[in-house]
């Protein structure tokens, strides 16, 4: 073997080695747990506002999530996964910002429209619509273009306008309304002199109470009473046990981050406050993406093979119902009803014996159960004769490394395809890439095919 090949597969063991050993997953799965742990009992203290400990226990768990993910993993693996993640991270960083944002009701302001509780795990979830109102600048309180004006009964989550607010985000319920006098008097919201008849999605009857130390819609005195252009009076729907515009006056619309659009979590008090859930651009959306992960997990998927160097290569599309039906997540066939047949290229997996991790390679089909496999002058003779048609025609293959055995030794332990299993060549003739399908890996069994590959992108050049 020449010092330059000999150099090439150095670099490649190297390169399949794992970044992080395979048992650092025990310790992340600790990790883990005692994370979980520290936030649930730290959220069972009720306190208002998160303390270092809170975001020390959240910064654990993402830590060890992420530990756990990549262990066992070798270096273009760990390169890859972060690279994947960025961009998920990013996306979901944009979605955000500029759409839809998740929320958590800390108070009980607005019972009986939204449970909450400022507990690890309890209260009301709610997506926030950030986008109708018009996009925002990151980190300030200005709008890059105004869509959608606030309505009066919009549920709106926003910024406080008091600096030393408990919460520097809260959610209210919009009630006056630009330029209008407002005045609260015996439980009701009068505006301009007359009373406000509450939407009938309310659901429920408020009694707006009228504290003394809030003087916002409660005095007649013009400042407290008459409300100025570009801003709105929020009220929450707990009129007794709410801080709300009564307390800390008008909210201009500046501060409005967005109008809550549902609750979805806990699934019992799932509500659409916007129905947006009945329009038939939502409804198709849903249905669609529905379709896309039923066909993701059952049907295929695009799979990132490696190379003879331990690189990642081609991308390809791979189906998995072109053999039987998988079981989701776990690669493992249920139902076959039919087998690779002579020639089809397939992506099939091979477990490290090291690091138990599972690497995919892409392989063709050579020869099947019962076939005798040899190579005459690098040429893949089956049972003896060199193929007269087909894809192995004219096809010349490195037989002469050391590791080679199988197509190589003549008896029958390295010539004769078992039964359920596989003779698998690789499609690149570049060096090293016996290493990578039958040749040096053996026999493939049945269980290890994951799918057929019916379109690949062009594999990544290596540096010679």
């Amino acid at each position: 073997m020449s010092q330059k090949n000999k150099n090439r597969d150095i670099s490649a063991d190297e390169q399949i080695s794992p970044l992080i050993p395979a048992y650092a997953a025990y310790i992340a799965a600790f990790l883990f747990v005692a994370g979980i742990v520290s936030m649930y009992f730290l959220g069972r203290n009720g306190q208002d506002s998160f303390t270092w400990k809170n975001y020390l226990a959240i910064a654990l768990t993402v830590c060890s999530a992420v530990l756990w993910f990549i262990s066992g993993m070798d270096r273009t693996q760990v390169l890859d996964w972060f690279r994947s993640g960025f961009i998920a991270l990013f996306l979901a960083l944009t979605i955000r910002w500029a759409i839809a944002e998740p929320y958590r009701i800390p108070s009980g302001s607005m019972e009986t429209t939204l449970h909450g509780d400022p507990r690890f795990g309890r209260g009301d979830r709610v997506f926030v619509n950030k986008w109708i109102y018009g996009l925002r600048y990151p980190f300030l309180n200005k709008r890059i273009w105004q869509g959608k004006m606030p309505e009066r009964w919009d549920i709106v989550v926003f910024k406080a306008v008091e600096p030393d607010a408990v919460h520097k985000t809260l959610v209210k319920r919009i009630v006056g309304m630009p330029g209008e006098e407002v005045q609260i008097r015996s439980g009701r919201v009068y505006i301009n002199g007359t009373p406000l008849t509450l939407p009938e999605s309310i659901g429920q009857e408020i009694y707006y109470t009228s504290p003394l130390d809030g003087p916002y819609g409660v005095q007649s005195l013009p400042q407290y009473s008459q409300i100025p252009d570009g801003h709105y009076l929020l009220l929450g729907d707990n009129s007794a046990h709410s801080r709300d515009g009564r307390y800390f006056g008008w909210v201009p619309n500046e501060n409005m981050v967005g109008r809550v659009s549902s609750i979805w979590w806990p699934p019992p008090r799932w509500r659409d406050f916007t129905g947006f859930s009945q329009q038939l651009w939502w409804r198709g959306g849903i249905t669609v993406f529905l379709l896309l992960a039923v066909l993701r997990l059952l049907a295929g998927r695009i799979c990132s093979a490696k190379n003879a160097n331990g690189l990642r290569g081609q991308r390809c599309v791979i189906s998995f119902l072109s053999y039987g039906l998988l079981v989701p997540f776990l690669l493992k066939r249920i139902i076959t009803w039919r087998r690779p047949a002579s020639g089809e290229l397939v992506l099939f997996k091979v477990k490290d014996p090291l690091t138990k991790s599972d690497f995919l390679f892409l392989g063709r089909v050579a020869a099947v159960a019962g076939e005798r496999v040899t190579f005459d002058n690098g040429r893949l003779c089956i049972n003896g004769s060199l193929p007269e048609s087909g894809y192995f025609v004219n096809k010349s293959f490195e037989t002469e490394t050391g590791n080679i055995k199988y197509g190589r030794i003549k008896s029958k332990e390295f010539s004769t395809v078992p039964e359920h299993a596989y003779f698998l060549l690789s499609d690149d003739s570049a060096p090293g890439t016996c290493e990578h399908d039958s040749r040096t890996l053996g026999w493939i069994s049945e269980d290890a095919i994951v799918g057929k590959a019916v379109f690949c992108c062009c594999g990544v050049k290596q540096a010679d």
